[in-house]
């Protein structure tokens, strides 16, 4: 029973299948039919159409055909199956040569398809999902002399990707030449203002050429730029800077000046424009700007080369220099001369450059002029300095010292000397200078050890440019060699027409000495002679003046038979005194005179007073102090005698202002009376008179000790007591 049921719902089942598939072949078949009604519709539609639709296809490959730029079609295989007539221009070929074929192996012959076709199943999945595609790329065409940017495109319909692949090749040649034209004077115009740019900034002439030959190589496209100026010295051309210069070939270029005479480089200044010249092997022609064949100079050192563009550098009045512009290979570049184009280029670089290089000199003058005249400034200021110096000076040392040391500021050098001439000793004492270790000042030097005696009798000047050049050299000149010196320059110091001197300046270099050094140096030798000649004057003087004060000296003293040497006495013991203070020469020399001259009032006084043995009267003794005031009165009219007059009428005040004949007190008594006041007295003490034994030293002592502070200035007294026992010890 119950496999019974199990059969009849199975059944059932099977009728309800049935029944569905029954129903949907029902629908099916009205489905066809609605399809087959729309079909019939169609064909009616098209069947219309036909005429309308190759019409159509007519004006489609008209327009295909009349664009201008190349197009064609291919396949996924790279097979040409559409093309227009553009494309079979440039293929030259006719469209059944070319239909089917591989384009690339067409046109344009290419090893390989373009890049954006080498792969096109990756091209359509990348592009599948965008609205528009469109690669490019540019392909030069050698056979038909054109460069082309090639556009490719997939080919869609119905929304889905075919596989045919369109390329439209638009013909940029034009535009490129333009483009590159553009680029080309945009370069030009940037090296132009390079050039401009220098020229403007640069006051350095090698720093200016240095980047004019650059941009000129550039503007002008050559292989090498060199620059030469004039040497007007010389005449000459002077290698200055090169560009694109191979190494091997720069000491060639450094070492070649050349010669204006050159025809190219005589032509280019004339005419003040650029010459041509056509080089075989190497070397410029001679024969002009449109002439081959074999040359000499300027650039016979050059290998190869088609042509040489001189371009002249001109100034206001003269040459300047050239640059010469080399084209080391065969390129064509000039085969019809230089063009207009380039002569305008050539006239502006010219110009810039000559103008720049003209104020560059301008300017270099002007700094050397300047410079000279401040070192002549300079110079005139020392020597002025050096004429008021040493003519003021009265110590030969001093004058000597002095005058080396300002030689060293207006003479550039490592040493400076003067050796003063000792006929007796037959040879030179180095008196003053500095830069010498070998020598001492006050060294003795005989004359067989220095060729400086030559000069004794020439009297002329002595340069040696190079101490190593002589041979078999004098002792002095070996020794100056192992110091380092290398040149010096040596003149003769005249005083009275004779030789007194060697003023010398040496260096560590060789030739270290121009003329306008010599005729300096020789200005100082003429100086320091005029200086020591006045000295020498001033020494003499000062001697005869010394001497007639001695001699007075001594008359003062002869008045009396008593008091013979008493004013030498009393000076050297004021000396003594005043060097114990420190006095300067200047100082000792004016306690010098009044030491002499102390006493000079007694010539007023009568002998009788003088050479009384006894005691004297009020009346005498009102007399005897009148000499220090008669002295004074004596000297006063004498100018030099000025600041001897204080110390000779104060010499007999007393410290605590009980002496005559003003009656002065401390420090209100002049210094130097105060020290003739202790001089006088102790000579005095220590003489005999006709009324007394002179005193010994020690009671001198102990008296001056006695009276130090009321007579006597304590610090004198200490200063002379100090001396004493320094001569006793």
């Amino acid at each position: 029973m119950d496999v019974e049921a199990k059969r009849a719902e199975g059944l059932e089942l099977q009728l309800k299948r049935l029944a569905s598939e029954i129903e949907r072949l029902r629908e099916r078949e009205r489905d066809i039919d609605e399809t087959r009604r729309a079909m019939l519709y169609i064909l009616e539609d098209l069947n219309e159409s036909n005429t309308g639709i190759a019409r159509a296809k007519a004006e489609w490959e008209s327009t295909f055909d009349s664009i201008a730029d190349p197009i064609f079609i291919h396949d996924r295989d790279f097979h040409v199956t559409r093309c227009n007539r553009a494309y079979m221009e440039c293929a030259g070929l006719s469209f059944k040569e070319i239909i089917g074929r591989v384009y690339h192996e067409v046109f344009p012959v290419m090893k390989g398809p373009f890049k954006v076709c080498m792969n096109c199943g990756e091209w359509e999945a990348s592009v599948k999902d965008k609205k528009e595609e469109e690669e490019e790329e540019e392909v030069a065409v050698p056979s038909v002399n054109k460069t082309f940017k090639v556009r490719s495109y997939p080919l869609k319909a119905g929304g889905s990707m075919n596989s045919l692949f369109i390329h439209i090749m638009e013909d940029i040649t034009e535009s490129k030449k333009a483009e590159e034209k553009i680029g080309s004077e945009m370069e030009l115009n940037r090296r132009l203002l390079m050039i401009a740019d220098a020229t403007a900034q640069t006051t350095d002439i090698e720093g200016l050429l240095e980047h004019v030959v650059e941009c000129v190589g550039r503007v002008m496209a050559c292989d090498v730029c060199l620059a030469y100026t004039i040497d007007y010295r010389t005449g000459k051309l002077r290698p200055r800077r090169a560009s694109g210069l191979a190494r091997d070939k720069v000491p060639f270029f450094r070492v070649e000046s050349l010669d204006v005479n050159i025809p190219s480089i005589e032509k280019a200044f004339n005419k003040r424009e650029p010459v041509l010249e056509r080089l075989s092997s190497g070397r410029p022609s001679t024969g002009g700007e449109d002439s081959r064949g074999p040359a000499g100079p300027p650039f016979e050192w050059v290998e190869g080369g088609e042509a040489c563009v001189m371009i002249p550098l001109m100034g206001r009045e003269n040459p300047l220099g050239v640059l010469a512009c080399l084209y080391a290979q065969e390129t064509g570049r000039f085969s019809g001369g230089i063009t207009e184009r380039d002569r305008q280029v050539i006239r502006g670089i010219s110009s810039q450059v000559s103008t720049a290089i003209e104020e560059a000199r301008l300017f270099k003058d002007s700094i050397d002029k300047t410079m000279e005249l401040s070192r002549k400034v300079e110079t005139i200021q020392a020597m002025h300095e050096i004429d008021v110096g040493i003519l003021s000076m009265i110590e030969p040392d001093e004058i000597l010292e002095t005058a080396v040391r300002m030689t060293g500021k207006v003479i550039p050098c490592d040493r400076a000397t003067i050796a003063l001439v000792d006929e007796e000793k037959k040879g030179f004492n180095y008196a003053a200078g500095f830069g010498i270790e070998g020598i001492k000042k006050g060294s003795f030097i005989d004359f067989r050890d220095t060729n400086t005696t030559d000069m004794l009798k020439t009297r002329r000047p002595q340069f040696i440019a190079n101490l190593r050049e002589l041979k078999d050299p004098p002792h002095l000149e070996k020794m100056l060699m192992e110091e380092g010196f290398l040149s010096h320059l040596r003149v003769p110091v005249v005083i009275k027409g004779e030789v007194a001197g060697i003023l010398s300046v040496g260096a560590k270099r060789q030739a270290a000495y121009a003329p306008e050094d010599l005729s300096i140096i020789e200005k100082l030798a003429s100086q320091i002679g005029v200086a020591l000649e006045n000295s020498r004057l001033v020494e003499d003087l000062e001697g005869l003046f010394i001497g007639v004060v001695r001699t007075l000296s001594a008359a003062i003293d002869a008045k009396s038979p008593w008091t013979s040497g008493h004013s030498d006495r009393v000076t050297k013991i004021a000396l003594s005194i005043g060097q114990g203070l420190g006095f300067t020469a200047g100082e000792l020399k004016t306690i010098e005179l009044a030491g002499l001259l102390h006493d000079i009032g007694k010539l007023a006084t009568y002998e009788a007073i003088l050479d009384k043995p006894g005691k004297l009267t009020p009346e005498e003794s009102r007399v005897m102090r009148l000499h220090p005031k008669k002295g004074a009165e004596i000297l006063a009219p004498i100018k030099q005698m000025k600041e001897v007059v204080p110390a000779i009428r104060h010499h007999h005040e007393a410290y605590d202002g009980t002496g005559y004949p003003d009656g002065l007190k401390g420090d209100a008594i002049p210094l130097m009376a105060r020290i003739l006041a202790v001089a006088d007295t102790v000579d005095a003490m220590g003489a005999d008179r006709p009324y007394r034994k002179g005193k010994s030293m020690a009671d001198i002592v102990n008296e001056l000790h006695r009276c130090r502070g009321t007579q006597f200035d304590p610090d004198i007294v200490d200063v002379f007591v100090g001396s004493v026992a320094c001569a006793t010890a």
